[in-house]
């Protein structure tokens, strides 16, 4: 990653027409190429799925292609988003060993790489509940619980977490008359309480896959040295701010908001960049451009330049910062909608790497999500 004086990538396959197996294995290829200038420390696989058998055996299989390839032990997960364009994409983290040590550190459900430098830690790790009733609630309950696990082991504070992703089995769909969604949500705040009224919460993506329970990503960072502050869009309401109004589940006695900040910056050892957490066409507290892909990729292009707008990098900073957009993570809810949605954020930002992922997002009327980072030099 970028603050390990790394960065992460995205692998295609070179040819998407093959089948998995061969798209596995042509990534496979790449990643021993990369891995000879680079230390990959972590693996996210983006694949379709279509039932839990094939999901358990896909773990399997990709969990020991990636163990022969590799000596060190690899950080892995199987997200179950297709890609648009191939079968597989893997998203590669590496870092640079000559400036941290690196040590896993693992229990149950996770897996976390610890890196330290001089008196700076950092963990970065997953964490994941499949349970076989799949009800969400419970899968949430799970993994939140091996997340205080982890960072009670390791020794960091829940607040030490910066940017975060949360990726939902149905996102949009209910058990019984719970919505699952808000369920999580529920659950996270409850696991949360009072520990990021401070600093205020991690940057974050709340966004669905096809099977897999609960995975949570996390970054946290536990340094002296270290400068972060959440960054709030003028034009949006904050999501821990949102009314009841635009909550769903009207079932759930409690419907709690998302707790997660629209961006975050960070800096450390004087890499400074802005986490943009996945944003929709949302202004105020509600969804604009209905049933139109285009309109919503241009209004959550024009929210994501207002966090790192001008006035913005002016309170961030006395320096003249200059932002320039690391990569992209692009969600689209129906494949149909792909072509124009890509069509207009090219014409924002040009051959920004980027990655389009099938993907339900956390409201019924939203086409597309966007997330990122924004590196400040």
């Amino acid at each position: 990653m970028y603050f390990l004086n790394g960065d992460r990538i995205y692998i295609i396959p070179q040819n998407t027409d093959g089948t998995l197996k061969e798209q596995f294995q042509d990534c496979l290829v790449q990643l021993k190429r990369i891995n000879s200038g680079k230390k990959i420390f972590k693996l996210n696989f983006f694949v379709d799925v279509d039932s839990n058998d094939e999901y358990n055996k896909l773990r399997s299989t990709f969990r020991a292609g990636v163990d022969k390839l590799f000596t060190e032990k690899i950080i892995q997960n199987i997200i179950a988003q297709p890609p648009v364009t191939s079968k597989i994409v893997v998203e590669a983290f590496y870092f640079d060993p000559n400036l941290w040590s690196a040590r896993l550190i693992s229990n149950e459900n996770c897996e976390a790489m610890v890196f330290k430098r001089e008196d700076t830690e950092v963990m970065i790790g997953s964490v994941q509940s499949v349970s076989s009733s799949a009800v969400c609630r419970e899968n949430s309950e799970n993994a939140f619980a091996g997340l205080k696990k982890i960072f009670k082991k390791a020794l960091f504070p829940l607040n030490s977490i910066i940017r975060k992703w949360n990726y939902i089995e149905n996102i949009l769909g209910f058990d019984g008359d719970k919505q699952r969604y808000q369920e999580f949500n529920n659950v996270r705040s409850y696991y949360y309480g009072n520990s990021f009224e401070e600093k205020g919460y991690p940057a974050a993506t709340g966004i669905g896959m096809k099977r897999g329970g609960i995975i949570l990503e996390f970054v946290a960072v536990k340094s002296k040295n270290i400068v972060t502050n959440p960054i709030d869009n003028p034009e949006q309401v904050a999501a821990h701010h949102y009314s009841d109004e635009v909550l769903v589940g009207e079932s759930c006695m409690i419907k709690t908001t998302p707790k997660f900040e629209r961006a975050r910056y960070f800096e450390l050892f004087d890499n400074k960049l802005i986490f943009i957490s996945g944003t929709a066409s949302i202004i105020g507290e509600y969804t604009v451009g209905v049933n139109d892909p285009v309109k919503q990729t241009e209004i959550t292009i024009q929210n994501i330049n207002r966090l790192y707008s001008k006035k913005v990098l002016e309170h961030i900073s006395g320096n003249n910062l200059q932002p320039k957009y690391g990569h992209a993570r692009v969600y689209v809810k129906n494949k149909k909608d792909y072509s124009v949605i890509k069509k207009t954020f090219e014409s924002h930002f040009g051959n920004l790497p980027v990655v389009y992922i099938v993907a339900d997002i956390c409201r019924n009327d939203l086409l597309v999500e966007i997330e990122g980072k924004v590196i400040l030099g």
